[in-house]
């Protein structure tokens, strides 16, 4: 099978209910991982399908202002880089493991919950994979959660993974997944700030109960080295994918070039140079599918994002994504899927005027 085998030209799709600027449900379907990046912002994904069979996604979600909530199935086998949503943590509990899911290189832990605070992010996603991924601002958590409890909560972060048993992260998992029933059935709910405010305080307080978040060891200090990587991220986050090299990312993160190489291969399995080339290229094929025929041209959104050697671009893009530029550029431009987080308005089937992020 080929890569052009393997990434299909299919737009996703799906269905959306809520009110704009305070919560939203809906339901995502995805057979292509590069609209897969894009309609799962705010996470900035790098999708790498591998192994036989077609990628699918499905994720069925909530969001709020403040928290995002959903189920999410995968029907082969992906690797991801991906920089988590600023300002938030995220939470990672598992429904149906695959037999090779890892997270940051090490298999996905069945007796805690893979927690990340905002920065880099590698993960092995095996087929048949089932989660539900909770993201919440940092700034809920410590509004709802005491000083210790929060305390604890970022100690565990730093680890990544908040230990739980089995009973745990099946408790868990059948309360978040209830609240997700619970909105999906009634989407009507969300037009009101108080009922908002009551779901968020039950996504915070719920999580706390469920995983007994106290005061415990204090976190033990960083070492350098990771350090300079979440200052790299913290840069990469807000630089300009364009003009960014490593030597302003070495400045960014006050460590030198070999301690930043060893840091990005141990947290994402690639240098600093290819995390950044592997960003700019992505961001082509995103801009790619976003333009109209005849809009934009390759070689315009190519000088734009800071690529010169054009055909040096298009044999890595190939490689990379299983056809030419050109090839992506002549997709009908058709992208009917919800976004996680909404910006602008979308007139849905009931006539309910939702937004989607684009």
């Amino acid at each position: 099978m080929s890569a052009a085998d393997k990434i299909p030209a299919s737009p996703p799709s799906g269905k959306i209910s809520g009110y704009t600027g305070l919560g939203i449900v809906g339901i995502q379907e995805c057979a292509d991982p590069c609209h897969w990046e894009r309609i799962s912002q705010p996470w900035e994904l790098l999708a790498t399908p591998l192994g036989a069979g077609p990628f699918h996604n499905r994720k069925t979600f909530l969001a709020t202002p403040d928290c995002i909530l959903y189920h999410e199935s995968f029907a082969s086998r992906v690797k991801a880089q991906a920089l988590s949503p600023e300002g938030m943590v995220a939470f990672a509990v598992v429904v149906r493991p695959g037999a090779r899911t890892s997270w940051f290189g090490r298999p996905l832990h069945e007796r805690g919950v893979p927690v990340t605070l905002p920065g880099g992010v590698e993960v092995l996603l095996e087929a048949g994979q089932e989660h539900i991924m909770l993201l919440i601002r940092k700034t809920l958590l410590r509004r709802h959660l005491s000083a210790e409890g929060y305390a604890a909560l970022e100690a565990a972060a730093f680890g990544r993974l908040l230990p739980a048993d089995a009973e745990t992260l099946g408790a868990l998992a059948a309360r978040l997944t209830g609240l997700l029933t619970r909105t999906h059935g009634a989407p009507e709910m969300l037009r009101h700030p108080a009922v908002i405010a009551t779901l968020e305080t039950e996504l915070v307080t719920g999580l706390a109960q469920v995983l007994s978040l106290s005061g415990g060891e204090p976190r033990a200090p960083l070492s350098l080295r990771r350090r300079g990587f979440d200052r790299a991220i913290a840069c990469i986050r807000h630089a300009d994918l364009a003009t960014l090299d490593t030597a302003a990312l070495c400045a960014a993160a006050a460590v030198s070039a070999r301690t930043l190489e060893y840091a990005f291969r141990e947290e994402l399995g690639l240098s600093p140079a290819a995390f950044i080339r592997r960003l700019r290229l992505h961001a082509l094929r995103r801009a790619l599918l976003a333009s109209a025929l005849g809009e934009s041209t390759v070689t315009e959104l190519a000088y734009h994002l800071g690529f010169t050697q054009l055909g040096r671009l298009a044999g890595t893009y190939r490689r990379t994504f299983g056809e030419g530029p050109s090839a992506t550029l002549a997709r009908p431009n058709r992208d009917e899927a919800p976004r996680l987080w909404a910006t602008q308005p979308v007139q849905t089937a009931d006539g309910t005027g939702i937004a989607a992020r684009g």
